[in-house]
């Protein structure tokens, strides 16, 4: 993004309040923030917030934006760091929400770039010494050739099968191979690239940037959750953390509530044993880390439930490479649809291509007879078939079924995310998070809190980035200290269940837009979690506990504070946009299926109820929230759909 001279004043003097000179390590500017938040300004799809970030810079260095924000009548890049300081906490803590939203979307980039970004001349970032993090690991000594062979396409291309399938994840993924397995000639079409076990070196920056949507920057419109999502050939099972919950039987009886009786029937429970044994679930490659062993032992204390994790893994390191598998597992151990269902597929005749995305379903006497998309290198690819499966995944499904005349007001509705947040508890003795075991163990302590919903408590590995992601900013001082404390530090991370849940709409450009905010009723498990993340943590030993609140929400058990103060700050500061930090990396429910049209966007097949021959098979499918880790979920209804699509064209 190319910057005026007023804009990138002021994003250097932001980025250089978030990340200043310190102790010895350098600064913001220093190490080339500014210019690597400038590049994802060009990546970013949506021309509108591109436009209302170089707005918002053009204004952020006057004396009246700097006024607003309690600076005095001052250029916001003449004020002293203290002065800078002062001017952006005021706008963390502003009753207003977009100044919060504002401040939230500043934030993230200037210090997830800083701890990304290489050192001088592309070595180690000084940061990483800073908070004894080791960095990337490098790619594998000896990786195997890449398996599959996408098609490619270097002009204008007309193709034709029986089914093509839009996305390639979980949903995508699945029901490729099954489609292919019943004979049918078949395509899959995926936007992003592909990339296998020689291109991961668990470098943070290079994995958001090639295998996450929107490179890991996406949120909603208020910036109130961030919204993390696979966008690579396999999507999300390429990056997930390998937890395999199959639906739980509640959740079941819950969907068939809703006019899907074949939840809780025997196809249903095929598809669910066809996928666990296809990917290898099991509960064996769990060994716990010290993340996984600190949580463990305050459950213990507490006498709450504990159990194992079931992975999605063959012969995993379950060791040190094994916290890097975000960033794509270069062991191959994961078994994500790159190394299943699509190797599945391609072996029995499966056309895969990448860096291709689909811009609109064709309908024809109001059935779906193919695609029209677009390459990476924008040339044009028409994919004439029988029938279409929609799988680009719950942000980008309904966009598509939009963008392609569908009217049903309930696309895009019903939106559900599994808000998570974070307690954060700092040890005397070295925890190194980012090693081990991507999660191996779970408690469903306060699963039902309400019926059927609460939290699940799950950790996670911790890369810089994901402190960043759930941690609060008060100055640079605050910030330096408390990344210092990485290698002692480890989350209890809180899984919401949503009950009330949002939507997706789509701007002018055809992009998606989430509009979400957590209400009442979950906002307050939300805080139940919280409560029990801090006692868990707690009854660990953890010297230090801190929140994901916007504000310091902090205690030392047995030496300053108590579980109650902390948790009378958390509500003082609130738990609304902007307030507490959540992340979702479960996005689901946005075209769910159900009994009627009126209060759902497909038929019980997965069949849109505009379009014959239109058929959802990703998580938008989701009635309501899975309440689990949703990936076995995702695998099964497209299998049970691909299963009923195929017997229709056969």
């Amino acid at each position: 993004m190319d910057l005026t001279a007023r804009q990138r004043r002021a994003l250097d003097a932001i980025c250089d309040t978030f990340l200043p000179r310190y102790d010895g390590l350098p600064s913001a500017t220093e190490l080339g923030v500014p210019q690597a938040i400038a590049d994802a300004l060009d990546a970013n799809p949506r021309e509108a917030e591109r436009k209302q970030t170089a707005q918002l810079l053009g204004l952020w260095d006057t004396a009246l934006l700097t006024a607003v924000g309690g600076g005095g009548l001052h250029r916001f890049s003449s004020l002293p760091q203290e002065g800078r300081e002062a001017v952006l906490r005021s706008w963390c803590d502003s009753r207003v929400g977009q100044r919060r939203a504002a401040f939230t979307a500043l934030r993230k980039a200037a210090l997830l770039f800083g701890y990304m970004v290489p050192g001088p001349n592309g070595g180690p970032n000084p940061r990483w010494e800073a908070c004894a993090y080791p960095g990337p690991l490098g790619p594998a000594a000896d990786p195997p050739p890449k398996a599959l062979q996408p098609l490619r396409v270097d002009e204008d291309t007309a193709l034709e099968c029986d089914v093509v399938v839009c996305g390639s994840g979980a949903g995508g993924g699945t029901a490729a191979g099954v489609l292919a397995a019943a004979g049918l000639d078949v395509v899959v079409l995926e936007a992003g690239d592909y990339y296998d076990d020689a291109d991961f070196d668990g470098a943070e920056l290079g994995g958001f940037q090639r295998l996450y949507l929107n490179a890991g920057g996406g949120a909603t419109h208020d910036q109130s959750v961030g919204l993390l999502a696979g966008s690579c050939l396999g999507g999300g099972t390429v990056v997930n953390y390998t937890t395999s919950f199959r639906t739980p039987d509640d959740v079941r009886e819950e969907w068939a509530a809703q006019g899907v009786a074949a939840f809780t029937g025997p196809d249903y429970d095929a598809s669910l044993d066809a996928v666990c044994e296809r990917i290898g679930v099991n509960q064996e490659q769990s060994r716990p880390s010290a993340r996984d062993e600190a949580m463990r032992r305050g459950l213990t204390e507490l006498g709450w439930h504990v159990d194992s994790m079931p992975r999605n893994v063959r012969g995993c390191d379950q060791g040190e490479v094994c916290g890097y598998c975000g960033y794509g597992c270069k062991l191959g151990a994961k078994q994500s649809t790159v190394k299943t269902w699509l190797a599945d597929a391609a072996g029995d005749g499966a056309r895969i291509v990448v860096r291709t995305s689909v811009e609109k379903v064709l309908v024809e006497g109001g059935a779906a007879r193919g695609v029209r998309a677009r390459t990476a290198d924008g040339h044009r690819l028409d994919v004439r078939a029988r029938a279409v499966v929609a799988a680009c995944g719950a942000l980008n499904t309904p966009a598509l079924l939009r963008r392609s005349g569908l009217n049903n007001e309930n696309v895009g509705r019903h939106l559900r995310l599994h808000p998570a947040t974070a307690v954060w508890g700092v040890f005397d003795d070295e925890v190194r998070p980012w090693e081990g075991t991507m999660q191996a163990l779970y408690s469903d302590q306060h699963r039902r809190l309400d019926g059927g919903y609460g939290v699940k408590y799950e950790t996670a590995p911790i890369h810089p980035t994901l402190l960043i992601g759930f941690a609060p900013w008060r100055s640079g001082r605050q910030h330096a200290e408390m990344m210092s404390a990485l290698a002692h530090s480890t989350p209890v991370g809180v899984l919401l269940r949503d009950r009330d849940g949002g939507e997706v709409r789509v701007g002018r450009d055809g992009q998606p837009v989430v509009r979400y905010r957590l209400s009442e009723y979950d906002s307050n498990h939300a805080r139940a979690g919280v409560d029990g993340a801090a006692q868990i943590l707690e009854a660990a030993g953890a010297r230090r506990i801190f929140s994901a609140h916007s504000k310091w929400v902090a205690y030392e058990p047995g030496v300053s504070g108590s579980r109650d103060g902390f948790m009378a700050a958390a509500d003082a500061c609130g738990w609304g946009s902007g307030r507490c930090a959540f992340n979702s990396f479960h996005i689901m429910g946005s075209a769910r299926m159900g009994g009627s049209a009126a209060d759902s966007a497909c038929n019980p097949l997965g069949e849109t109820w505009d379009v014959r021959d239109l058929v959802v098979c990703d998580g938008s499918a989701f009635p309501t929230a899975s309440g689990v880790n949703p990936m076995v979920s995702i695998e099964a209804i497209a299998h049970m759909n691909a299963r009923a699509l195929a017997a229709r064209l056969n």
